[in-house]
């Protein structure tokens, strides 16, 4: 079965993810030569899958390329039948600038690839665009005049947050368009010269290419290619230099990592050291010493204010948001994670638990846009978590719509997990919640996300009192206490009165809130069409059954997911069990043969989906069941919980097998049930193909940014000096809650529809 015909014409006619107008804060006028003279720029974006990455690089190139003489080519290597169709419905649609598509039917790997780009364009100068990147506005006039600057110029690299060592990390509290634009404020170009550039994103003289020749293809698959190339180049009297006024965001090929910690160091780098390891080592050396990139890095400074020591400040906040207990709990889970009682002294010693009293600890000063409106979340911390993945992709998606979308967030000891998500800002990391209330970045909208930032969400409205607080409500959160908890519960329930505006994402969510005395906004889950599609048909997947196991999140049922699934095999001993979620599932103790697939990045989660016949989650509930709506979008057969806000979307024998958690026997019925039957599989799977195309995350960005833009007196959405115009008319949502015009007449005024000067 072919899941695209049901996608194809509803998923081709969205609106773009960019609609942002960029403003001087995010750009700045740059002159270049006149039209008639300047030189032709072919744009090369090599592209193997990964549409999710794919789709915001094209429309940013689209979106901030005004140089008069550019081309796009899309060099598609082997992507898949999903992605293939999106590109060319990319490509055909009506686009500002010329696009061609060239495919290699048998994927070729990124050396030659590129070198068929080389070979098919004839511009007088070439860009090799990763597919994983962010233009910013002015990028390719600032690099063509860089290259122009010096006839001996073989190669230009803009600055970016994933370059090797020339990376620049976002500053805090700055997104990448911010950053760019001040870069070109600040930087007065000097074209340094390095040794070696990053080929992310590599703006190439059409004549230097001529004279030092293609990549060499004995690099393989890639990696190392461009550092031989600029090698080549060096040695021929050309110059290879990065220009410290133009930044592109790179979100790094997360999918390559192993290849190129394995392969690359054994292969590309041994091959590439027996050539020029000499040379390239006193270059590199010197340059170094020379530290080109030094007054970019130390033009960016936070501010510093006094602070206890994180651990200690971090186990106080535990202390206010639930208790002692709760503040012990947590701590020792925090501790076992970390690997047990023996790594205390690591953690004292690495997480500063004994610092001085007075020393001093970083704030972020951030950049706060002065036109745009600003919306900042406040974030518990980063955790590998549905919620945190929700947030995340609406922030990317408000920011492209054209709000300043910013995440704020404390416990600064515990923030490991922030580089697996692609973001186009650098969140506030605050070192405790009271610096983080204290110091909180200017805002005309704060959103809650959690009943423990509720509280804090409310503490920082009434320091900022033209901000209006909302509360994005994503669980009935008095369940992650036990019913015996009174006073979790209660603290919750309290949380809700706090902020009066409120978004959730099921009915079944509104009308718990509503038992609990409070209105809502329904915005549906933003589900990410891009990233999860179907691969592999039903009939040529083996036998697994995939399951998340959260054992110590009790409402995710793992003890009874163990017992169901032992059942199984039981019954079924060549079925593959695969399990994942969990860093260490093996200290649970499960009596029979499984696959621990551990902690899963977001970005290999469509292939574990693809390479299962079936998903199961045992919740107690689900609000609305990210694992079921991923499990459908990749072509797995479902056995879901048939509680919660969960029945949005589900339909037992329809696109799932509904189960009520707590009959075990009646789960392996549907397990087994699924496992000997093919045709009912095949039917679950095409509803629920169909199913998936009721979420989006544009959809869901699109709603939130009219609710807020309404409560901030824009009652059609962000006006025309933010965002290219919405084709969809002004917001027609039901109003479930009081909250929202309230705040709109409180907080709108004289100032509504007041284009920049709105902010007085």
């Amino acid at each position: 079965m072919d899941p695209l015909g049901d996608r194809e014409e509803e998923r081709v006619g969205r609106l773009p993810l960019i609609r942002m107008r960029p403003n001087h804060e995010e750009t700045l006028p740059v002159a270049s030569a006149d039209t008639a003279s300047a030189p032709t720029v072919d744009i090369v974006i090599p592209v193997h899958n990964e549409w999710h990455v794919l789709r915001p690089c094209l429309e940013s190139v689209e979106a901030f390329t005004e140089y008069p003489k550019a081309r796009i080519l899309i060099l598609d290597d082997g992507s898949d039948a999903f992605v293939r169709g999106r590109i060319e419905a990319w490509a055909g649609g009506p686009r500002s600038i010329p696009v061609q598509v060239r495919r290699n039917e048998t994927a070729l790997g990124f050396v030659k690839n590129a070198n068929r780009g080389f070979r098919e364009t004839s511009g007088d100068m070439l860009v090799l665009l990763n597919s994983d990147t962010v233009v910013t506005p002015a990028w390719l006039t600032r690099l063509v005049n860089a290259a122009l600057s010096d006839r001996r110029i073989a190669c230009v690299m803009p600055m970016s947050n994933q370059c090797s060592f020339h990376s620049l990390d976002i500053p805090m509290g700055w997104n990448v368009f911010q950053y760019s634009a001040d870069l070109g404020r600040r930087m007065k170009r000097t074209c340094f010269d390095a040794v070696t550039v990053g080929g992310f994103c590599l703006l190439i003289r059409r004549q230097a290419l001529d004279e030092v020749g293609h990549y060499d293809e004995i690099f393989g698959l890639g990696y190392g290619e461009e550092s031989d190339w600029c090698m080549r180049a060096r040695s021929l009297g050309w110059r290879v230099v990065g220009t410290e006024d133009t930044f592109v965001y790179h979100r790094g090929k997360v999918s390559f990592k192993n290849y190129k910690e394995e392969t690359f160091r054994q292969g590309n780098y041994r091959t590439f050291m027996e050539r020029w390891g000499q040379e390239y080592s006193a270059a590199i050396s010197e340059y170094k010493r020379m530290d080109a990139l030094r007054q970019v890095r130390e033009a960016y400074v936070r501010m510093e204010s006094p602070a206890p020591p994180p651990v200690v400040s971090a186990f106080v906040d535990r202390i206010r948001d639930g208790g002692a207990g709760h503040a012990v709990t947590e701590a020792g889970r925090f501790v076992r994670d970390q690997g047990g009682a023996r790594q205390i002294p690591a953690i004292v010693r690495q997480r500063g638990l004994v610092r001085p009293r007075n020393s001093r600890h970083p704030l972020p000063r951030g950049f706060q846009s002065k036109v745009r409106p600003r919306v900042t979340y406040v974030l518990e911390k980063f955790s590998i978590a549905g919620g945190v993945l929700s947030i995340v992709q609406l922030v990317n998606r408000l920011t492209l719509l054209g709000w300043d979308a910013k995440i704020a967030t404390h416990h600064g000891h515990d923030q490991e997990h922030l580089g697996s998500y692609m973001l186009y800002h650098h969140p506030y990391v605050f070192p405790s919640a009271e610096a983080m209330i204290d110091g909180f970045p200017k805002s005309d909208i704060v959103v809650a996300s959690l009943w423990s930032t509720a509280e804090k969400v409310s503490r920082i409205v009434r320091r900022m009192p033209d901000a209006v607080p909302w509360y994005f409500v994503q669980d009935d959160e008095t369940n992650f206490f036990h019913e015996m908890d009174i006073q979790g519960r209660q603290r919750v329930l309290d949380s809700y009165a706090l902020v009066p505006n409120k978004i959730v994402k099921s009915r079944w969510l509104l009308e718990r809130l509503k038992g609990y005395g409070h209105g809502a906004e329904v915005v549906p889950l933003g589900f990410d069409l891009d990233s999860f599609y179907s691969l592999v048909p039903q009939e040529e997947r083996p036998m697994r059954i995939l399951a998340m196991a959260r054992p110590r999140t009790p409402r995710r049922g793992f003890e009874r997911l163990v017992r169901t699934l032992r059942e199984v095999k039981s019954k079924r001993p060549e079925v593959e069990v695969a399990l994942f979620g969990c860093p260490n599932l093996r200290d649970y103790g499960i009596d029979f043969e499984y696959t621990d697939l551990g902690e899963v990045p977001n970005e290999r989660l469509r292939s574990l989906y693809n390479s299962s016949a079936i998903v199961l989650d045992l919740s107690d509930y689900q609000a609305l069941g990210r694992i079921g709506l991923e499990g459908m979008a990749c072509g797995a057969a479902t056995v879901l919980t048939r509680f919660g806000g969960i029945n949005e979307y589900i339909r037992d024998g329809v696109n799932t097998l509904a189960v009520d958690p707590k009959d075990e026997p009646s789960i392996v019925a549907a397990i087994l049930r699924l496992v000997d039957d093919p045709d009912l599989r095949g039917r679950l799977v095409g509803e629920g193909f169909r199913t998936v195309n009721r979420f989006s995350c544009d959809d869901e960005a699109r709603r939130t940014s009219r609710l807020f833009a309404a409560s901030l007196g824009f009652d059609d959405g962000l006006p025309e000096e933010f965002a290219w115009p919405d084709d969809e008319g002004p917001l027609r949502a039901g109003r479930a809650g009081e909250g929202t015009r309230a705040s709109a007449r409180a907080v709108g005024g004289e100032r509504s529809r007041g284009g920049p000067e709105w902010r007085s």
